[in-house]
């Protein structure tokens, strides 16, 4: 187990992806009254599962606010570039919206629900900056941030030697938006400067040409599910497990603890499909996703009655 604090915080944060109480609207959780006859507990909406919420509505407005996560979201993340894409568009070739920009760290999209919400996600960019510029990077810039460019000589530099200051990210939308959400997402971005934290917390190296994916696993009230291990149906041999425990990041943990984040980092491009099942393997969530070179995908885990 890795005691960085810093980064065990700051991982915590960003990956609280919805607001929990919003998370429970969504999931459309029924009163403890309608469930009488129902088993009792936080996962008691797998056996008695409400009909999925249709939308009333052609659009919602769904808000992010973009931070960087290492000052605790006490810093905007600004001069933003976003899109929205449709879920199995792959590189989002075909945006349903482009050309979104922040207004002091803060994005506004009009989402299309269509006949059963919006499952889709949200690409971000940041602005990006030479490899090797301690200015902008510190003591992170050359060698390790410069394996980010293969292609970069830093004694004649070119665009082949930008890399990004924040880590991009893609924000999967689970369970889909069915209506407005009425707080804004708090989407906090890694800054890239302070990549070697997360690979002294992972126990390993840098792997060029991957990604990872994190989330938040929640109950049937929305809220932190502990006791849940993640499981990813592909790349299994070469995908790393990380877990929130005990206020550190842990590369030795094997389940979710009281804060309910784990994720995988090192995964190839692809989409990817992750279980998460109980202390007897039987699978409580279920969510897909796509995994890109240099991204991290972010989403939530929320129980699956249909598994």
């Amino acid at each position: 187990m890795v005691t960085a604090a810093d980064v065990a915080r700051t991982l915590a944060t960003t990956v609280a992806l919805y607001s929990l109480a919003g998370c429970a609207e969504l999931l459309d959780i029924p009163s403890t009254d309608t469930l009488s006859l129902a088993p009792s507990g936080p996962w008691r909406c797998l056996s008695a599962p409400v009909e999925p919420v249709i939308p009333r509505v052609a659009s919602a407005t769904v808000r992010f606010r973009v931070c960087d996560f290492i000052s605790n979201c006490t810093l905007p993340v600004t001069g933003l570039q976003a899109r929205l894409c449709d879920k199995l568009d792959i590189g989002c070739n075909n945006p349903r919206v482009e050309g979104i920009r922040d207004t002091n760290g803060l994005i506004e999209v009009e989402v299309p629900l269509g006949q059963r919400g919006f499952d889709g996600y949200l690409q971000v960019f940041t602005a990006v900056a030479p490899c090797f510029d301690t200015e902008v990077f510190g003591s992170a810039a050359q060698g390790l941030l410069c394996q980010l460019a293969p292609e970069c000589d830093p004694a004649a530099p070119t665009e082949a030697c930008n890399v990004p200051v924040y880590s991009p990210a893609m924000w999967f939308f689970n369970p889909p938006i069915v209506a407005d959400l009425e707080q804004p997402i708090s989407l906090q971005l890694y800054p890239t400067a302070a990549l070697p934290l997360v690979l002294d917390a992972a126990g390993g190296e840098l792997v060029p040409g991957t990604g990872s994916v994190f989330m938040s696993v929640v109950d049937c009230d929305g809220q932190p599910a502990p006791g849940v291990t993640l499981e990813i149906a592909e790349y299994e041999d070469v995908a790393d497990p990380l877990y929130f425990d005990s206020g550190v990041i842990s590369n030795t943990a094997s389940q979710t603890d009281s804060a309910g984040i784990g994720g995988f980092i090192r995964i190839p491009p692809g989409f990817v499909e992750i279980t998460g099942v109980d202390s007897d393997g039987i699978p409580m969530s279920k969510v897909g996703v796509q995994a890109s070179a240099g991204f991290v995908t972010l989403t939530v885990l929320a129980p699956s009655p249909a598994l």
